[in-house]
């Protein structure tokens, strides 16, 4: 036990020694450049670590070799509380939630609640300080997905990118959690002020809750923003507005779009970006579908045989090509929706 007990004095008295060079060191370039509270701090813990250095080689006074142990046993203690918890401090840790709100401490009452599980307590707590993000991921842990939509509600008033990621969150919470599709088609409504797409969103939202008047206004303003993005050039957009002149009950214009469409899909292709070959079968089947003419449905089975080609030389899974195939037949027997 003596030979043991030697061993971890000199292993603590080389501790010690690096401990104390490395504070030391710290603190003469923190006092260099004038930082006298972290050089003050750092050039005193290092020499109480030569202190325990030296007691741990020598033993001269137990007395001291155990202080200093302990001091540092202490030390690395009180540093460990505080690193996993810095919110909190080392003396409120140890206090109840109940007594940290009798002295107005309602930041470390929340922390403690959340810590204890009671979600609830804390996301109030989060409320009456206005940090209506913490709040709500505390509501969310409880399962209150109705509070947590409208925290998301009320943080969506801001301007900007924050807005319209806390908008989003509330209507994701709308249609998922709580089913309820006509807040969401609401929300989404304000979204398609911010972005236009959302419109088409709104509008089958509004669909699923059997309010045509709505949904028909919203595909009128969805029909506006993509028709706006042709505009600016950009005719992949073309297969949406024929899909929404479609739905709209305007089959003659749904088809003349179509047609666009198909034109420039085919200039794709023979930019030799032959994927694309997909969109032109597409279009042929919907515009089979929607006319009823058989000229574009045969049309559209020649040039499934050339994507068929295409898809032999890239794909080799067959399971993955039936897929893929079996996507493109839909189009001549439904309209497909592109976007959840």
């Amino acid at each position: 036990m003596h030979v043991v007990g030697v061993i971890i004095r000199y292993l603590l008295g080389f501790g010690y020694l690096a401990g104390g060079l490395g504070l030391l060191a710290i603190g003469g370039l923190a006092l260099w450049a004038r930082n006298w509270k972290v050089g003050g701090v750092s050039s005193l813990l290092g020499l109480v670590a030569l202190l325990g250095s030296y007691e741990s080689f020598t033993y001269a006074s137990p007395f001291l070799f155990w202080i200093v142990l302990i001091f540092f046993v202490l030390l690395a203690v009180a540093a460990f509380l505080y690193v996993t918890e810095p919110d909190l401090g080392i003396i409120d840790r140890f206090k109840s939630p109940q007594r940290l709100l009798k002295e107005g401490k309602k930041e470390k009452a929340a922390i403690k609640f959340k810590r204890s599980g009671a979600y609830r307590d804390a996301g109030k707590i989060y409320e009456e300080l206005d940090w209506l993000a913490s709040a709500a991921l505390c509501y969310e842990e409880a399962g209150e997905w109705e509070k947590v939509a409208q925290l998301y509600l009320q943080m969506g008033e801001k301007e900007g990118e924050d807005g319209e990621y806390y908008l989003r969150k509330a209507r994701e919470i709308f249609e998922e959690k709580l089913q309820d599709f006509k807040r969401a088609a609401e929300v989404l409504e304000r979204l398609s002020l911010l972005e236009g797409w959302y419109w088409e969103d709104a509008a089958k939202n509004w669909e699923k809750v059997g309010d045509a008047e709505a949904a028909r206004r919203c595909w009128e303003k969805a029909l506006e923003y993509y028709r706006e993005r042709v505009k600016e050039d950009d005719r992949v957009f073309l297969s949406d507005v024929a899909d929404i002149l479609e739905r709209l009950g305007r089959k003659d214009e749904a088809v003349d779009v179509y047609k666009e469409f198909l034109a420039y899909c085919r200039e794709m292709v023979e930019k030799e970006e032959r994927g694309w070959l997909r969109h032109v079968v597409e279009t042929l089947y919907a515009m089979a579908r929607i006319s009823g003419n058989e000229e574009y449905r045969e049309e559209g089975d020649k040039a499934l045989e050339e994507y068929k080609a295409y898809l032999d030389e890239v794909i080799k899974s067959e399971e993955y090509k039936e897929e893929l195939l079996g996507e493109v037949k839909r189009w001549l027997t439904e309209r497909v929706d592109r976007r959840p």
